[in-house]
């Protein structure tokens, strides 16, 4: 009953967001003549140098940066739960040996610094950096489920049920994801504010979201040339970005926080 309410409490207030984001809208569509103003009561977060609001360009980009973790958490959660399984799940020593020497050494390089290079050559665009967020991120997700499932097929119940004739397949997907699955989101979940600061970095150097649409790296690029003079350029994307990060990490500290108190019970 209580999640009930909950949740309709929650898309009360959003349909009420919502409309308030529609009627401010149509109210800055009807005065939108106002070149770098400065907070008012039309121009809630003022305007920039061409006039447009700042305050739909950061629910533009807010969109963007949620649409962003929406597509690359569910590829990375399936991706590196299917590799990672495949690899534990063959006892062929030397394949399994090169695809994870191959994610060791994937591990110890600089990620950052690759994926700007493969953007670079791709090309800019926010749909080329979802697809190098998924690559890059993926060895370390397929690593993680391999590392679990290796170390539960050490436990006292996965050992029983070999003895027992059990094949490898049953015991993978009826006791050792099972084993794994609630460390495993709280894992892929805590990469929430990983995928959002390199989706931040991605979109400051320009990599990423083009115009028409916005993006908070962009804003925040783009306020550095007014630091002082249009101050609310750069203020309200940088307050917008960090209550961004503090709703990702209570959504993260909660869910690990209620997993461990299933596990207690």
């Amino acid at each position: 009953m209580y999640n009930k309410k909950r949740a309709l409490i929650c898309f009360v207030c959003l349909s009420l967001l919502l409309i308030m984001i529609l009627i401010y809208r149509y109210q800055v569509f009807t005065n939108n003549n106002v070149i770098f103003s400065p907070p008012t009561l039309h121009h809630w977060f003022g305007t920039d140098i061409i006039g447009n609001d700042i305050f739909l360009r950061s629910i533009d980009a807010l969109f963007i940066a949620l649409i962003t973790l929406a597509i690359v958490l569910p590829a990375i959660y399936m991706g590196g739960l299917i590799i990672g399984c495949i690899l534990s799940y063959f006892d062929n020593a030397k394949i399994r040996e090169f695809f994870l020497n191959l994610v060791y050494y994937w591990v110890t390089l600089p990620v950052l610094l690759i994926a700007i290079f493969l953007l670079i050559l791709v090309g800019a665009g926010q749909s080329n950096v979802i697809a190098i967020l998924i690559f890059v991120l993926l060895p370390t997700q397929s690593l993680y489920v391999y590392s679990q499932m290796e170390e539960a097929k050490k436990e006292d119940f996965v050992i029983v049920k070999r003895s027992y004739g059990f094949s490898k397949g049953y015991i993978l997907l009826y006791h050792l994801f099972p084993y794994i699955r609630n460390s495993y989101n709280i894992y892929t979940f805590s990469r929430m504010p990983e995928i959002l600061m390199m989706d931040l970095a991605f979109n400051f150097l320009g990599l990423g979201v083009q115009p028409p649409h916005s993006s908070f790296g962009k804003m925040l690029f783009e306020g550095l040339s007014f630091m002082f003079s249009a101050w609310w350029m750069w203020v309200f994307p940088a307050i917008l970005v960090i209550l961004l990060f503090v709703g990702v990490n209570w959504v993260v500290r909660n869910m690990a926080e209620k997993k461990w108190r299933i596990k207690r019970v």
